[in-house]
């Protein structure tokens, strides 16, 4: 295409910009094949902000969508140059697209570090202070006419109808596109070094390198001497292709929504303490968990694992998924530890201490409770002696014992004497209290291995394993003197006079069931009383 060229502003020194008119008038509009790559980049890069909408609040999601924008004003502002054909028209939306020119490399930081979260943290004011160039351009850009740091030369063509800009550029413009490509440049390696992390992301990898070196390459030839259409920018088509990219490689495969760079994240912001060992036992790093439960006491970085916990063997550290216990300060962890690659035997080691501690109390709380439950379900509440319940669990089991590996067993039943009299005389106050005397009069003269219960009211009754009846009927004459010499006028304050008639039963072979037993006692019983109470006797049976 021939085109004739208009220089409005000599080259040699700018003092001042002005605007000549060629012929046409102000406000005409033309429509070229110049002005399509700018409406297909600002049709591209408006549809990819519409999409990336419903993410916007993964991480990454706001800056992509503002990246997206940037690059929309970018290509509309450009494409509104092409199809004016007055000279101050084509300068303005110039000018204006510098909104999109300006911020463009910062929306791509700000993804890039939002996404990746843990590779490059930065703060609000570093943030701030990043943008500031950018925007100082911004501005520039839109008071050129007063300093002429971003242009210092406006050329207009004209040919078969087209009028185009050709720009001579200032100093600050080279001060941003320098800070701009930094940027590009800082942003695209974050970005890549996080999602190298993960292997299945390669495609997404791909995607993020490429879409900012089509974009810079395109945007490069448009600056340089080469480009064979000087009036026409050619980021545009990068911008088509490089939006095309990131809409395929990130948001269409859901990167955004699966964020798989915050697995660094949960590492670190994990409850639970994680440190990694080299093969030496030495801590090599440690998540923020860990730091703030040891770190104080122990200095972790840079000592081995023994300072921290001195008496877990290192082969139980070093175990592929082993899994043990521990306590740490006054704390109980189960810890696990994983080889960070099993097929290397001398790997870094991931350890993960599970803090059970409060686990451990409710556990041991449980149990407690349980084991005070089921004494209180076999024991006397006055007496504190075992109950009916107890006696007949334990007399079953010992039945079964002798009928497997046989032997001898001997019951005694007995009854307090005229106990009904004591109650009536002195109160029931007084009534337990013998009771709760004679119970401590039992636990005297019983051996170890005996079984004694309060069967109910003023009955009790003995289990004795491995005693036959002469050593039964021994222990009973023993028990009844002791109720009979015990000093109840110390113990219970009133010179109370109590004694007792004991029945004495052995297990014999005639004996099926347990039930047998206590009866042989139960008659046993009845028989001393018969015969005038305070005495021992054995039933005939």
């Amino acid at each position: 295409m021939e085109y004739q060229e208009k220089k409005i502003v000599p080259p040699t020194r700018v003092t001042h910009i002005t605007f000549h008119r060629i012929k046409d008038p102000l406000y005409v509009f033309q429509l070229t094949i110049w002005s399509l790559p700018p409406l297909a980049a600002a049709a591209i890069t408006f549809a990819a902000f519409l999409r990336a909408r419903p993410q916007r609040r993964v991480p990454g999601g706001y800056a992509l969508r503002f990246l997206f924008l940037t690059l929309f004003f970018w290509s509309a502002f450009n494409a509104i140059a092409t199809l004016v054909s007055s000279e101050k028209a084509i300068f303005l939306a110039t000018q204006f697209a510098y909104l999109g020119v300006s911020l463009a490399p910062v929306a791509w930081f700000v993804f890039a570090v939002t996404y990746s979260q843990r590779v490059l943290k930065i703060s609000r004011h570093a943030l701030n202070t990043i943008s500031a160039l950018p925007l100082i351009t911004m501005l520039l850009a839109l008071s050129n006419s007063s300093h002429h740091l971003i242009w210092i030369d406006l050329r207009f063509v004209s040919a078969d109808g087209f009028t185009g800009l050709i720009t001579e550029h200032g100093f600050w413009f080279y001060v941003h596109a320098v800070y701009s490509y930094a940027l590009i440049l800082v942003a695209t390696a974050v970005l890549a070094f996080a999602l190298t992390q993960y292997k299945q992301h390669h495609q997404s990898l791909l995607a993020a390198v490429f879409a900012p070196v089509v974009a810079v390459t395109t945007n490069l030839l448009s600056l340089s001497p080469w480009n064979p259409y000087p009036w026409l920018d050619l980021t545009m088509v990068g911008f088509v292709v490089a939006v095309l990219i990131l809409d395929v490689g990130i948001m269409r495969r859901g990167l955004l929504r699966n964020a798989p760079v915050s697995r660094e994240r949960v590492i670190e912001h994990l409850k639970d303490p994680v440190l990694v060992l080299n093969h030496d036992g030495e801590i090599i790093d440690a998540n923020q968990s860990a730091l703030s439960a040891w770190d104080h006491e122990f200095s972790l970085l840079g000592n081995t694992i023994d300072e921290l916990i001195p008496r877990i063997p290192s082969e139980i550290l070093f175990s592929p998924d082993s899994n043990s216990e521990t306590t740490i300060a006054g704390r109980a962890y189960e810890i696990a530890s994983t080889p960070l690659d099993p097929t290397n035997v001398a790997t870094q080691v991931a350890i993960v201490f599970r803090d059970v501690t409060e686990r451990r109390a409710a556990i041991s709380a449980l149990q407690n409770a349980k084991a005070e439950l089921q004494r209180m379900a076999h024991t006397d509440a006055l007496t504190n002696m075992h109950n009916r319940r107890y006696f007949m669990e334990r007399l079953q089991t010992e039945f079964e014992r002798i009928q497997r590996h046989g032997s001898v067993l001997s019951v005694l039943l007995f009854d307090l004497d005229h106990f009904k009299k004591v109650n009536d005389t002195y109160g029931h106050d007084i009534g337990d209290a013998v009771l709760i005397a004679i119970a401590d009069v039992v636990n005297q003269v019983k051996r170890g291995t005996d079984i004694a219960c309060r069967f109910g009211g003023e009955e009790f009754a003995l289990l004795l394993p491995e005693t036959d009846k002469i050593g039964a009927i021994n222990l009973a004459q023993r028990m009844r003197r002791s109720i009979e010499s015990y000093p109840y006028a110390t113990k219970v304050g009133h010179n109370v006079q109590v004694t007792a008639s004991i029945g004495v039963a052995t297990l014999s072979q005639a004996d099926q069931a347990p039930e047998n037993l206590l009866k042989t006692a139960d008659r046993a019983l009845y028989k001393a009383k018969d015969g005038g109470r305070n005495m021992v006797c054995i039933s005939n049976d």
